[in-house]
């Protein structure tokens, strides 16, 4: 595995990279979280006829400090396709979490040879911008209590740590804290991730000679039936 970066539009991506003809490229979700380490488990699971890319979005994990003010998420498929194809990687699984799900839907439009769709529980535009007035999720009324208990980042301290090795849960916690002391010295005005609107949902089709598989809790199949993916 190689790490390096690759300058874009919109600053410098810190990538990990497994080279073969065909590629899972892991996309992460929201938060500071190293993307290497977030799909570390992942990454055991395939052939080693398959190869890796993780990418590591602006103002995440090991890619550096870059305002994002004036980016949109049009500009981050554009750079992500870009390292792609300065990889010269033409033949991928797409393995996307959360809002990465409609991240990953813009990449199916670009012209590489052959791709595949992983979403892992993809963020739809039903609940990106509901008002949630009304908690759209009661079966997640559990989890909300423990996260009100013990306050959010404790109750994420403890799914890292029953979820990760002590090694890539340490590294994991020491990355994000080191970029959150970076982004608070930052001004006020810094945007820490480009805009995602209503627009970015709309008029998106999945060909259908692509697969799609989505991994997600049984009491969401029925949104998902519905959305965009």
């Amino acid at each position: 595995m190689k790490r390096f970066e690759v300058s874009t539009e919109i600053g410098s991506l810190s990538v990990a990279y497994q080279k073969q003809k065909k590629v899972l490229v892991c996309l992460n979700g929201a938060g500071l979280l190293p993307s290497y380490e977030n799909f570390s488990l992942i990454l055991e699971k395939p052939p080693p006829t398959i190869g890796y890319l993780t990418i590591d979005f602006p103002n995440t994990g090991r890619s550096p400090i870059h305002d994002q003010a004036g980016k949109n998420l049009d500009n981050l498929a554009d750079a992500v396709y870009e390292v792609l194809e300065e990889l010269g990687i033409s033949e991928y699984i797409l393995c996307a979490h959360s809002w990465s799900g409609i991240l990953a839907c813009k990449l199916l439009e670009k012209p590489i040879k052959r791709q595949t769709l992983v979403a892992i529980e993809p963020t739809t535009k039903k609940v990106m911008f509901a008002d949630f007035s009304e908690n759209p999720y009661p079966e997640m009324e559990e989890q909300m209590r423990l996260i009100d208990e013990c306050g959010p980042e404790l109750y994420f301290k403890n799914l890292t740590q029953a979820t990760f090795s002590p090694e890539t849960n340490k590294k994991i916690w020491e990355l994000m804290q080191e970029k959150g002391l970076e982004l608070e010295n930052q001004d006020p005005e810094f945007q820490i991730s480009g805009e995602i609107t209503e627009e970015d949902f709309e008029n998106l089709s999945i060909e259908s000679h692509v697969p799609v598989f989505i991994f997600c809790q049984t009491y969401r199949e029925k949104e998902y039936r519905e959305s965009e993916y």
